[in-house]
C-alpha cells in the first residue's frame, strides 16, 4: 500500500500546475494569489479533498511545491508527514451478547460503539460506577479499588455527576468521556466493556454507535440499553438509575461484583487510507532563540462527496463539497503567509514552521497527529497560529480571534498590530473546533482567526467565487505582523490556561437544541450570535432570528458558546423557556418551546 502510494505521489509531482518560481515575490502578498491557491483547491477535480482520495493527494502535492518554490526547508522527502486514518466504519454480522446465558438481540438491545476493537470474551461481570480514576489534589475517585477486574467484563455507566453545590470548577471535566473510561479499563486488565446510560445521562436510552473514525480502544467495547441491564440483574437488587442516583448524590465508589458471567463478540468493518500533513519551514538566523519555533497551521482536507454520514449540512445531496472558505481560504493564507515570512528570513530570532494539516474534519486528526509525532520539541514552540474559514466575512468585517488568554504577553502582542478597517472580535477561550485545540491541550499559546459561518458553511454551494480576497489579504498580513511580533520577542511566551482543556465532560447526552448555527467570529464573552435560524426549529417559530444575540437563557447569562452549551444541558424535552436577546439596541425577550 505505501509502496503504491510513494509511486503516486511522484506520479501527481509532474501533474500539478504552478506558476513557476515565485520565491523571488514572496514578500507580495495578493489577493490574485490567494486566489489562484483557492481556486485550484476548491476545483471540481480535486473533489473535495477527502483524506485518502486522489484529491486530498493533489491538494498536498500543490502545497508542498507552493511551500518550496517560496524557499521553505521541507519536512523529510516531500514534505509530507503521512500515516494512516479510518475512512469508513460500520457493523459487520458477528455482533453478540449473551448475559448469564440469556442471548439479547444485537440493534434491539445493544450495539458495538465504533471505536471499540474486535474481540470476543466470555468472563465474569463486574460493575465499576462512571469508571474513574481520578487522583489530584482536590479529587481521590478510583472505581478499581479493591476490585478483581483483570480478564473480566466490565458495566461502566455512561457520563458523570455534577460537580458538588457551590463548587466553582468541574473535577471531572477530562475523565467523563468514553475514551477516557475505556483507558482506564484497558490499563486495567478489563476483558471487555459494556457501557450503559442512566436517565440522567439520556432519559431516552438511545443506542448509538457512533461515527468517530479514530483508532480503535483495544479492547471489545457495546452500549447496552439498561431495560436489558435491569432485566439481567433482577435478581440481585441493581438498577442502573438506582446507581446513578445513589453515585451522583453521594459522590462515591460503588463498585461490585455482579456474580455471573457475561459474553460478548465486537465485529467492526474499517476501512483505511493513507494521508498527509505538509510541512514546510523557515530556518531562523542563528541567535540565542534559533531553537525556538513558532507554528502557523490551516487544515486543507474537506468533506469531499458529502452525503449520509458525512458532516454536510445537506445529507440528503451527494456532489463535490469543494470547501473554499473551509478551508482553502486559510491554506491559501498560510502559503502566502510562508513566502511573506520567508522574504524577512534574515531578521527572525525563532524559526517558523507552516502545517497544512489533514483530517481536521474527522476531529482534529492531523494535527493530534502532528503534536503526537512532532519534529520539534513541543517544549520549543512558543505560539501556534491557525487559519480556519478567512474568506467571507459579514458586513462588519469581522474577524475572529479567540486564544487571547492562552498567554500573559498576548495582549501585548495584539497591541501592536493595526486591526486598521477590520474589526477584531477577541476571545480568551484556547480550545475550540479547529486544530489550534491540538496545541493548546498540550499547553502551548494559540491564536485562532476565522471571519465565521455562513449559510454555505459545508455544503456544495461554498465556492471560490464567494470569498473576499482583498478582505484576505488584509488578514494575511495582519497575521504576518502578529508572528513577526512573537518572533521578536525577547523570551517565549507564557502560557496561561483560558477555558477548558476538553470539549468533553461526558455528563451527560446534550438533549435538546435551539436550532440555531452559531455565530463563531466571536463575541468577546457578550453573548452568543445567532447567524442563522433554522425553519421549523425552536428558535425560529419563537421568533429567533440572524443577528440576534442569546445573553440568557431562563434568566441565567449566556456570555459565550461554553455556557451556551452547558446551559441547554440543563434542559428538557417539551420545556417551555426564556431566551433573552440583544436586537439591535434592544434587549428582547421571547419564549421557545423545545
Amino acid at each position: 500500500m505505501l509502496k503504491f502510494y510513494k509511486v503516486l505521489v511522484i506520479t501527481i509531482i509532474g501533474l500539478i500546475p504552478l506558476a513557476g518560481c515565485r520565491a523571488q515575490n514572496g514578500s507580495s502578498i495578493t489577493s490574485g494569489e490567494l486566489r489562484k491557491h483557492v481556486e485550484y483547491l476548491a476545483s471540481q477535480k480535486l473533489g473535495g479533498r477527502y483524506p485518502g482520495t486522489r484529491g486530498d493527494l493533489e491538494a498536498a502535492v500543490y502545497i508542498s511545491k507552493s511551500f518550496k518554490e517560496y524557499g521553505l526547508k521541507q519536512f523529510g522527502k516531500d514534505g509530507f508527514q503521512s500515516f494512516k486514518v479510518t475512512t469508513g466504519i460500520k457493523k459487520g454480522p458477528s455482533n453478540f451478547l449473551s448475559l448469564n446465558g440469556q442471548i439479547v438481540a444485537a440493534e434491539k438491545d445493544f450495539t458495538p460503539i465504533s471505536i471499540s476493537d474486535n474481540g470476543k470474551v466470555e468472563a465474569p461481570f463486574v460493575f465499576l460506577g462512571y469508571g474513574f480514576k481520578i487522583k489530584t489534589d482536590s479529587l481521590k475517585w478510583d472505581d478499581y479499588a479493591g476490585m478483581d477486574v483483570k480478564g473480566k467484563v466490565a458495566l461502566i455507566l455512561l457520563g458523570a455527576p455534577e460537580p458538588q453545590k457551590g463548587s466553582t470548577t468541574d473535577p471531572f471535566a477530562d475523565y467523563g468521556s468514553i475514551r477516557s473510561k475505556l483507558l482506564n479499563a484497558r490499563d486495567a486488565g478489563v476483558a471487555g466493556v459494556i457501557l450503559v446510560a442512566g436517565p440522567v445521562y439520556d432519559p431516552k436510552d438511545e443506542l448509538e454507535f457512533g461515527t468517530v473514525k479514530e483508532s480503535s480502544a483495544g479492547l471489545p467495547v457495546i452500549h447496552a440499553k439498561r431495560l436489558l441491564i435491569d432485566q439481567a440483574l433482577a435478581g440481585k437488587d441493581f438498577k442502573v438509575e438506582t446507581m446513578e442516583a445513589l453515585i451522583n448524590q453521594n459522590h462515591k465508589v460503588v463498585s461490585m461484583d455482579l456474580q455471573m458471567k457475561a459474553s460478548l463478540q465486537t465485529d467492526i468493518i474499517t476501512e483505511s487510507a493513507t494521508t498527509e500533513n505538509v510541512i514546510g519551514w523557515v530556518q531562523a538566523k542563528d541567535t540565542g532563540a534559533v531553537q525556538e519555533w513558532i507554528v502557523v497551521g490551516a487544515h486543507f482536507d474537506h468533506l469531499g462527496m458529502g452525503g449520509v454520514g458525512s458532516n454536510s449540512r445537506v445529507q440528503d445531496t451527494v456532489g463535490v463539497h469543494p470547501g473554499a472558505d473551509d478551508n482553502a481560504s486559510g491554506v491559501a493564507s498560510i502559503i502566502e503567509v510562508a513566502g511573506y515570512i520567508s522574504s524577512m528570513k534574515d531578521q527572525l530570532k525563532r524559526s517558523v514552521l507552516f502545517v497544512a494539516f489533514t483530517g481536521e474534519e474527522m476531529g482534529l486528526l492531523g494535527s493530534k497527529y502532528f503534536v503526537a509525532n512532532s519534529p520539534v520539541s513541543l517544549k520549543r514552540i512558543s505560539a501556534m497560529f491557525n487559519m480556519d474559514m478567512v474568506g467571507r466575512p459579514n458586513e462588519e468585517k469581522r474577524l475572529a480571534i479567540n486564544g487571547t488568554g492562552t498567554a500573559v504577553e498576548m495582549d501585548s502582542i495584539l497591541g501592536l498590530v493595526n486591526p486598521g478597517k477590520l474589526s477584531w472580535a477577541k476571545s480568551p477561550e484556547g480550545f475550540g473546533p479547529s486544530d489550534h485545540a491540538s496545541f493548546y491541550t498540550v499547553g502551548i499559546p494559540v491564536l485562532y482567526f476565522s471571519t465565521g459561518a455562513h449559510l454555505d458553511y459545508h455544503t456544495p454551494q461554498d465556492t471560490p467565487d464567494k470569498l473576499d480576497y482583498n478582505n484576505m489579504s488584509e488578514i494575511c498580513k495582519q497575521v504576518s505582523g502578529l508572528i513577526l511580533s512573537v518572533d521578536d520577542a525577547s523570551k517565549a511566551l507564557t502560557f496561561k490556561e483560558a477555558g477548558p482543556k476538553n470539549s468533553d465532560s461526558g455528563r451527560r447526552k446534550l438533549k435538546v437544541t435551539l436550532g440555531i448555527m452559531p455565530d463563531v467570529s466571536g463575541t468577546e464573552n457578550n453573548g452568543l450570535g445567532v447567524e442563522f435560524a433554522t425553519p421549523g426549529k425552536p428558535a425560529q417559530l419563537a421568533g429567533i432570528t440572524k443577528g440576534d444575540r442569546i445573553v440568557a437563557i431562563n434568566g441565567l447569562p449566556v456570555t459565550s458558546v461554553y455556557d451556551y452549551m452547558t446551559r441547554l444541558q440543563s434542559l428538557k424535552l417539551g420545556q417551555t423557556v426564556t431566551v433573552e436577546v440583544i436586537r439591535g439596541d434592544k434587549k428582547v425577550v421571547v419564549l421557545v418551546q423545545l
